[in-house]
């Protein structure tokens, strides 16, 4: 939403999607914290007892909260946490979510390249290949220009 005038779209369009925005983060936060909490608790927890044993639950409960309460530590000291989060979506998470996929659906089933499967994927390779390629260069200048702006813990937001 903009700062001044109008918004760009209504309300009842806005609210949803900062909601769905918001069940997104929850969702990526809990499937890629999983790794970080299977190592951390390799170390701490018996594996003889139950899950949710008296001598299982408390060094999950304990580590998990400090894991937590680190990531939102960080996130608060640096505001450019957004940008950073860009630079990683746009490296780690564009080619995870939508290249890998299609090239390895074409090089495991072997499609004929007069397929529509293959074709469609293959456009998908190209255009999320470009985009991937637009968006780390257009994150990472984002980053350089705000970085002369940033303060730790600061208050504002950087746009």
């Amino acid at each position: 939403m903009p700062d001044d005038g109008p918004t760009l779209a209504p309300t009842i369009v806005i609210g949803p999607a900062v909601i769905f925005v918001l069940l997104q983060l929850f969702a990526i936060g809990l499937v890629y914290s999983q790794v970080a909490y299977e190592i951390m608790e390799k170390q701490s927890v018996d594996v003889n007892l139950g899950m949710f044993s008296t001598r299982n639950l408390i060094p999950r409960l304990i580590l998990r909260t400090l894991y937590i309460v680190f990531c939102g530590f960080m996130a608060a000291m640096l505001p450019f946490f957004g940008d950073i989060n860009g630079v990683i979506g746009v490296i780690g998470f564009i080619p995870l979510d939508f290249i890998l996929p299609m090239l390895l659906y074409n090089m495991t089933y072997k499609r004929s390249k007069l397929s529509l499967t293959y074709w469609i994927n293959l456009l998908i390779i190209v255009v999320f290949t470009g985009v991937g390629i637009m968006g780390a260069f257009s994150s990472i200048r984002k980053l350089v220009l705000d970085a002369t702006s940033f303060k730790l813990f600061s208050s504002d937001v950087v746009d």
